[in-house]
């Protein structure tokens, strides 16, 4: 078989896999690293949603933590929750998340305003973006209904098994 021929195919291929949701795809049909996709629970059905990944301004090109980490802003936009969060057992606002891929550690991002759109700051390689609906008061970790999910890009070449949420493990924090 002639390689132009192999090439070809493996390029149409690839822009026709489907599966990354509403990520946004390079030109070889890739999911673009820089975005998570929102997947909906059963809570939220119909709900969608992406978490866009920027580096944190530095004059050094990109910023660490102390720790060695990248900084990360995310900027959220999210559709299809009902306009009132009260549906969710009196919850009062929607809320992004993030939290290591064990679940032990939770950072709120902020809530999520009448538009949508959230934003936030991470400092972790690996981690998972959440949007709860939340009752009144700031809490150090999530209490409502999970509604959208989603993984960093860091966590696929990771085993599937392995993550807390797809292994039936229900952490305790």
């Amino acid at each position: 078989m002639r390689l132009d021929v192999v090439v070809a195919a493996s390029a149409v291929l690839l822009t026709s896999a489907a599966g990354y949701g509403p990520r946004v795809r390079s030109v070889t049909g890739r999911p673009a690293i820089d975005s998570i996709a929102l997947e909906a629970t059963t809570d939220a059905r119909g709900a969608t949603g992406v978490a866009v990944l920027t580096r944190t301004p530095s004059p050094f090109g990109m910023s660490l933590s102390a720790d060695g980490h990248v900084m990360y802003d995310v900027h959220l936009q999210v559709s299809g929750l009902p306009a009132d969060p009260h549906v969710y057992d009196g919850a009062s606002s929607y809320v992004a998340w993030a939290t290591v891929p064990d679940l032990s550690i939770a950072r709120r991002l902020g809530p999520v305003g009448t538009d949508g759109s959230a934003a936030g700051h991470v400092e972790w390689n690996k981690f998972i973006v959440l949007v709860t609906a939340e009752k009144p008061g700031v809490a150090p970790h999530w209490a409502g209904a999970i509604l959208l999910k989603g993984a960093s890009p860091s966590t696929w070449m990771q085993r599937y098994q392995s993550h807390t949420l797809n292994n039936g493990g229900n952490p305790q924090w």
